[in-house]
């Protein structure tokens, strides 16, 4: 039918098509940012409606199976009473949260100025809590009533009726405060999937098994650390995602900049990365491509893992999970203290070109030329 549907619009889609060559190659240029910001959705929308212009020609001429396309609550609102039969059970939720809604200040003093601005819960907070699961009833509350009144796709109304389930706003909403404990967990987990992550690549580049990073243990403090900065120092921006990409980008790149410059200027000019030939680095220690998977990478943990994280993690009994937090703590402080004399060197970790020749290892290649000989 898609064939049929095509016919005598294929040289007019693919005028339609070159049109964008000049956005599709900006975006190449700009590593994907142009169409973030701006083509992407112009594209989608464009071809949007031209389906829609060839969906309505195939209706008119009757064309063979055009009987099908008989999804018309994507072109038009269903009545409110439609809706509020189909959705009974969000009619009912919505006029529950509305009848037990009670508004609660917003908090003030160090906890409100904590909790606003850089999404820190300290212990139980009760006022924190409070407006908090106040602006969740409310943001509940909207989406059920984009719903009701056909703002958002009724999905239960398509052909094929789509599965639906009134979720939780606490399940999906990023706008909260995370307590300290459940910071120093994701410091943790962000620092363990960062190292897995790596050793990962190389273990693919290399065909071995290496350590990154300066410390021992399985961890890489950058990644944690940049996941953490991320939700408390852009607090204020997690209504505006394109402000938070960008601020991210920023934040995170400073973030390796510096970590670069201190880890050389600290072992005698000795590099951990160098992204020297990269497209648009900086003095080997950030690049263009880099600082983009930084700004994917914390719209990624802001409005989803961190989240989600910090869901499972309040399911655990606190005392448990402090006395995990104490103990990876004291590991992690101990590996540092260890590291700063004893830092972790070898191939693949800092065999870069320039290093200090003293604390240069020998490449895999190498090592391979030497087990060669031996055997």
């Amino acid at each position: 039918m898609s064939r049929r549907m095509m016919k005598g619009h294929k040289w007019e889609c693919f005028v339609a098509d070159c049109s964008f060559l000049g956005w599709y190659l900006l975006n190449l240029i700009t590593f994907g940012l142009s169409g973030i910001f701006y083509s992407n959705g112009y594209n989608a929308a464009f071809f949007a409606e031209y389906y829609v212009y060839v969906r309505s020609m195939a209706k008119t001429t009757g064309i063979a199976g055009s009987e099908m396309l008989n999804d018309e609550y994507l072109y038009f609102k269903a009545d409110p009473q439609t809706l509020h039969t189909t959705y009974a059970d969000v009619a009912q939720s919505v006029a529950q949260l509305e009848q037990n809604l009670v508004p609660a200040p917003k908090p003030h003093g160090f906890t409100g100025f904590l909790s606003e601005w850089l999404g820190i819960r300290i212990l139980h907070a009760s006022a924190v809590n409070r407006y908090e699961e106040y602006r969740k009833d409310l943001h509940q509350m909207q989406i059920g009533e984009n719903i009701l009144n056909g703002s958002i796709y009724p999905g239960r109304l398509a052909p094929a009726p789509m599965p639906f389930k009134f979720r939780e706003s606490r399940t999906i909403s990023a706008d909260r405060s995370y307590s300290l404990v459940n910071l120093i967990m994701m410091f943790f987990i962000f620092c363990f999937v960062g190292w897995v992550w790596e050793v990962s690549l190389a273990f693919i580049s290399e065909d071995m098994f290496v350590n990154r990073g300066t410390l021992h243990g399985p961890w890489l403090p950058i990644y944690g650390t940049g996941g953490v900065i991320i939700l408390v120092l852009l607090k204020k921006l997690r209504e505006k995602p394109a402000l938070e990409f960008v601020a991210a980008m920023v934040l995170c790149g400073c973030l390796e900049y510096f970590s670069s410059w201190y880890l050389e200027m600290t072992h005698d000019g000795q590099r951990w990365w160098d992204y020297t030939g990269y497209f648009l680095n900086i003095n080997g220690r950030i690049c263009a491509e880099g600082l983009l998977t930084f700004g994917l990478g914390g719209l990624a943990i802001v409005y989803l893992l961190a989240p989600a994280l910090d869901n499972l993690l309040s399911r655990i009994d606190a005392r448990k999970l402090g006395i995990v937090a104490a103990v990876l703590l004291v590991l992690y402080c101990a590996d540092q203290v260890y590291s700063a004399q004893h830092p972790n060197v070898g191939a693949g970790i800092t065999d870069y070109k320039g290093s200090d020749t003293s604390l240069e290892a020998p490449t895999p290649y190498e090592i391979r030329k030497r087990s060669d000989g031996l055997s």
